[in-house]
């Protein structure tokens, strides 16, 4: 996923969490972390197509760090 598509996929769940239940559900995405999830799977996946080391991200590329 490019970052554009993250971006405008980002605004594209924020959109459609209010149209489908307010403010209540627009809180929700963004607490969720899904939007901007989707924004540094993106960045990452472009910073190692230009030659960054993956072994230098935290959490892997398509891996979600899990918070004890």
């Amino acid at each position: 996923m490019t970052v554009e598509k993250a971006v405008n996929n980002f605004k594209n769940l924020i959109n459609s969490s209010i149209i489908e239940g307010g403010n209540k559900a627009k809180t929700a995405m963004i607490r969720s972390s899904r939007p901007i999830l989707n924004i540094h799977e993106a960045v990452k996946y472009e910073l190692i197509k230009r030659g960054i080391d993956k072994e230098l991200f935290f959490p892997p590329l398509n891996k979600r760090a899990l918070l004890n």
